[in-house]
């Protein structure tokens, strides 16, 4: 059966994840990823995604919807409770399906790679289509709720709390994947990572 263009789209897609979380987002060649895939036109890539950069959007936007719907569920709820002022409810509800990707082993190469992006984090603030609409909506809430701290300071601290999250579930993935001994179950690492999340954002301010 011959290959359709989207075929080869999901194929390019799938390698580069996969090359992308063992050897780093920005080491692997291009090459090496239209090779593994199975590709013998060498503009393949570059004719899909554009280049390097268009590859990783797309890396993300598969796992992001997932995210997204999740998350959107949950933050209606708090809405609706009028808990958006509760930073462990919003922090929940952003970590919780994000957490989710530890499950698949899609889902942690998909991890490994975000965990490279902490350069992008401190733009968390722009709306779409640098940050999808939920988890932006999220982080507002977060930085909303920090108490009586200036905006740089909320600021800052959501950016430290992305890092925070994004490597905590990165280590989570790669001690899963090479069969390490973990600590905690699964539920008590995301519980213990909102508490850790929740710590850092409310901490008191030694500045003047």
């Amino acid at each position: 059966m011959a290959r359709t263009a989207h075929d080869t789209r999901d194929k390019l897609i799938t390698v580069g994840q996969q090359l992308f979380a063992e050897q780093g987002v920005f080491r692997v060649p291009l090459r090496t990823v239209i090779e593994r895939a199975g590709q013998k036109n060498t503009s393949a890539l570059h004719y899909h995604f554009g280049g390097r950069e268009g590859l990783l959007t797309a890396i993300i936007e598969r796992h992001n919807e997932g995210i997204e719907i999740e998350r959107a569920e949950m933050l209606a709820t708090i809405i609706a409770n009028g808990l958006t002022g509760s930073i462990p409810h919003v922090v929940r509800a952003f970590v919780l399906p994000f957490a989710r990707k530890l499950e698949t082993d899609e889902g942690r190469e998909f991890l490994r790679v975000v965990a490279q992006l902490t350069d992008l984090f401190d733009f968390w603030d722009e709306g779409a289509p640098r940050n999808p609409a939920q988890a932006h909506t999220a982080m507002t809430m977060i930085a909303a709720a920090i108490p009586d701290q200036p905006s740089e300071v909320r600021h800052e601290r959501v950016t430290t709390m992305l890092m925070l999250v994004s490597d905590a579930l990165a280590l989570r993935a790669r001690q899963i994947d090479q069969g390490r001994v973990l600590h905690l179950s699964d539920e008590a690492f995301v519980a213990n990572l909102v508490d850790m999340s929740c710590g850092a954002l409310q901490a008191p301010s030694s500045m003047a």
